[in-house]
């Protein structure tokens, strides 16, 4: 007694080849096999099923409604087998992972996220990549890296969001602020979400403001920062490393949260970078 628990993919394999051609000569070229190979796979095949794929009343091959119904069912389980199997060779080939990441998240707790996934993946290289979100996503285009982390603004739907963030302002205490007069600000330069947000929440209150320092390096607006310049848009998690005493959160109006997102330039992530990406929510909870 044949075991109806499980069906043979070959048996699949033959029957959409029939349903294809309608012929069984036709569909044993088209698998490579023998003609009465074809039409044992389909007699074992309605057999297991206890249905008629086939209707064999003519000379003609025509499908039953229930061969109609199967050609669906079929197709997908195939392609779920085949999926499973380009996964697993997915993860054996994919030896290097260029990661793009923005400045700020150095400054959080993701190395601590990506020192844990290497150890846990020896045999994978990754390489890292620091830059602004704007600028990570034209390389992640161009094809030099192949993920990226990075932020996303209010209103934006690219990527996998990872989690919300607020966004803080920072000063040094020694300065004064005077909303009636020009505030002096501490930003990135075009492009930058933070320095976006910046303004918009600036104008949106009618705040007079200027720029007193300009750079694309994290660690040269921090230092600015300390060193009086003026204040700084942020995100919040930098309070419990970067921007530790003496600085201080002027009181200015409060700006909308932002996301960190994880993106690639394919339709879906590798299996390891799920690993990685589920890793760092488990370490950044929304």
């Amino acid at each position: 007694m044949l075991d109806k628990s499980n069906l043979d993919l070959h048996h699949l394999r033959s029957f959409l080849a029939v349903a294809e051609t309608l012929h069984f000569t036709s569909a044993a070229h088209l698998r490579g096999v023998s003609q009465s190979t074809i039409s044992l796979h389909i007699h074992r095949l309605e057999e297991a099923l206890g249905i008629s794929l086939l209707s064999r009343s003519t000379k003609v091959v025509e499908l039953t409604d229930s061969g109609h119904a199967l050609i669906r069912l079929a197709q997908e389980t195939l392609q779920s087998h085949d999926r499973i199997f380009q996964l697993s060779a997915h993860i054996q080939t994919q030896s290097h992972i260029r990661i793009g990441l923005t400045e700020d998240l150095v400054l959080s707790e993701f190395p601590l996220v990506l020192r844990n996934f290497r150890n846990q993946h020896t045999q994978t290289q990754i390489s890292l990549t620091t830059g602004l979100s704007h600028s990570l996503r034209t390389r992640l285009g161009s094809g030099d890296i192949d993920l990226m982390f990075g932020m996303q603004g209010p209103n934006e739907t690219h990527g996998n969001l990872l989690w919300q963030e607020k966004l803080k302002w920072y000063m040094h205490p020694d300065e004064k602020l005077n909303k009636k007069q020009s505030v002096p600000l501490v930003v990135f330069p075009e492009g930058s979400v933070t320095r976006r947000i910046t303004l918009e929440t600036l104008n949106r209150h009618n705040i007079n403001w200027h720029i007193a320092f300009c750079s694309d390096s994290l660690s040269a607006l921090l230092g600015a920062v300390k060193a009086g310049y003026g204040c700084t848009l942020q995100p919040s998690f930098l309070q419990r490393s970067a921007l530790a005493s003496p600085i201080i959160m002027p009181d200015l109006p409060e700006p909308p949260p932002v996301g960190f997102v994880a993106l690639n330039n394919r339709q879906e992530f590798s299996s390891l970078e799920n690993m990685l990406i589920a890793a760092t929510k488990d370490v950044f909870p929304s």
